[in-house]
């Protein structure tokens, strides 16, 4: 099952990829919505390498998810995958520079089920994949809002 999405920011693509690339910051974000965040190495890498171990609750458990950076291309892409139980995720997300001060962002979500389990929860989810695109559309624009509000409000360099 997959979802995505395109929203242009008011910034420069080498500002939004410093910013996805802000692990300290999407770690702090994750732990503020109730899941629990522990890097693999203390001090990983903001690249190819960085790993996690969540505990992310989802419909009544939680659940055990490993997410891992597997291709990083500054400032064009940045590739994750998670797997938890019989689900592999992936994230990509590229950036395209439209201007010296927009960049339009293409997150794109993969979800595959590699278990019995796994293939019914996914079909269950299906019902509510519209709700669900609409959900993740909505969350990807308001983090690209705050990344142009933020850079508009940054000091110019």
């Amino acid at each position: 099952m997959k979802f995505s999405t395109r929203q242009d920011i008011e910034a420069p693509a080498a500002f939004v990829f410093e910013h996805l690339t802000d692990f300290e910051g999407l770690e702090r974000q994750a732990m503020r919505r109730g899941i629990a965040v522990a890097r693999k190495s203390p001090k990983q890498p903001r690249d190819v390498g960085a790993g996690w171990t969540l505990k992310v609750p989802f419909r009544g458990k939680i659940r055990d998810l490993n997410a891992e950076i597997i291709a990083c291309d500054a400032p064009n892409t940045l590739t994750a995958t998670a797997v938890s139980g019989g689900l592999n995720m992936e994230i990509k997300t590229e950036l395209v520079p439209l201007s010296p001060q927009r960049t339009r962002v293409t997150i794109g979500y993969d979800v595959r089920p590699k278990s019995l389990s796994a293939r019914i929860l996914v079909q269950s989810v299906k019902f509510a994949k519209n709700t669900l695109q609409k959900r993740f559309e909505k969350r990807v624009k308001a983090y690209c809002t705050h990344l142009s509000e933020q850079y508009q409000g940054a000091p110019k360099r």
